[in-house]
């Protein structure tokens, strides 16, 4: 399912957020937005989710509006902070998206709880969870009524670095066994490039697209990965152009 932004700009009083931002997004592609802190990278994906209205240009999802899209529920959406009910259990608390989305039968809670390492915790409730399976929760529920678009806003980031690696490759593996299309939002230039087939980076706010790097490296892509030269590589292209993008700014 593609996404397609066209020259969208965002301003939100007297800041303006995002200046005249367009890219498209091709179906079954992940993509990652990196920039400084405050360049726009949440705002596009609440763009992209609906949540949000561009103050110019226009988001398209496969032709139709994001919000259509949403109320067809194919986007699921992942925020930094596990949104889990204290009161429902981890198999509850993903069997509330199909509460929501009347989509019976898309997807088994328990079963991908279960493929997500959570098998012997669907009855334990969040505040029995550790961070990692909190999060781990929280995409389940996101996925489970199977959307085609998957926005994911730093899953990741109140992890530790050894459980956010961990993250990253569980994540990649199972986005692997699927075509979803991805935004993924994150600060780690690491992550970016080990997950990503295109970086997006954005310069400071205003938010502009100073670049796109096409990460060309074979997967799967394990943590072990990450001391190989290619991949360091990669990710030293991807940081010099951040860089570069708020030297630009400033």
């Amino acid at each position: 399912m593609t996404i397609e932004f066209s020259r969208v700009s965002k301003q939100f009083g007297e800041v303006e957020a995002l200046d005249d931002v367009s890219l498209t997004i091709d179906d079954g592609e992940f993509v990652t937005l990196i920039g400084p802190s405050g360049c726009g990278k949440t705002t596009m994906l609440r763009i992209a989710a609906g949540l949000e209205e561009p103050s110019a240009g226009s988001v398209a999802v496969n032709g139709d509006t994001p919000r259509n899209a949403c109320r067809e529920h194919q986007i699921g959406v992942a925020f930094q902070r596990p949104a889990l009910l204290a009161s429902r259990t981890a198999l509850r608390n993903v069997g509330m998206t199909l509460e929501i989305t009347g989509r019976d039968g898309a997807l088994s809670p328990g079963d991908l709880l279960t493929d997500f390492g959570l098998g012997e915790f669907h009855h334990h409730y969040p505040h029995q969870l550790s961070g990692g399976m909190q999060q781990r929760v929280n995409i389940a529920a996101a996925l489970v009524h199977d959307p085609a678009i998957l926005l994911l806003d730093e899953p990741f980031g109140a992890l530790d670095e050894l459980t956010r690696e961990s993250m990253g490759e569980w994540l990649g593996g199972v986005l692997s066994r699927s075509s979803k299309t991805v935004i993924f939002v994150t600060h780690s230039v690491e992550e970016a490039t080990i997950l990503s087939d295109r970086v997006v980076v954005l310069s400071a706010r205003p938010g502009r697209i100073s670049e796109v790097i096409e990460i060309a490296l074979p997967r799967p892509r394990s943590r072990a990965f990450r001391t190989d030269d290619n991949f360091l590589r990669e990710v030293a292209r991807v940081r010099s152009s951040l860089y570069r993008a708020v030297e630009l700014s400033n």
